[in-house]
């Protein structure tokens, strides 16, 4: 079996998102590690940010990983179509990436789906360090 496992986090130096490999040292900073012409090139990222590749891509084609939020179409067992949204995030309970949606359930827990069960037309449309706004209803 074979599976690409690789990491992005956002530069100290300028907040630009890298993805590569990750490598956190004994005092805990983070580098992402990425190639580039056979060179190695390290970037010092901020930790908050580390989010996995998940292994699924969205309708376009873009990976998505931890902290993306993304969209999907679900369907009522009547049929009827709506679009609902979450944020990506590994669950250790679970033991795999689930989407924990924005809309909180009657007795005020959000929300939980496997990622894989939301795979019917999947958007990536931000992440939670880039589009607080979306988790809060706000950016559409």
């Amino acid at each position: 079996m074979s599976r690409t496992i690789k990491f992005r986090g956002k530069r100290f130096d300028n907040g630009e998102w890298v993805y590569g490999n990750l490598i956190i040292d004994d005092s805990g900073n983070c580098e992402i590690v990425d190639y580039e012409n056979n060179h190695e090139i390290r970037y010092d990222i901020r930790g908050e940010t580390i989010g996995q590749y998940t292994g699924m891509n969205d309708r376009n084609g873009k990976e998505i990983y931890e902290g993306d939020i993304i969209n999907w179409l679900s369907f009522t067992y009547g049929g009827n179509g709506f679009v609902e949204e979450g944020r990506v995030e590994w669950r250790q309970v679970e033991g795999c990436y689930v989407v924990v949606n924005r809309i909180e359930t009657k007795d005020g827990r959000e929300s939980i789906q496997l990622l894989i069960r939301c795979t019917r037309d999947l958007k990536v449309v931000g992440n939670i360090h880039d589009d607080h706004e979306l988790l809060e209803g706000g950016k559409q």
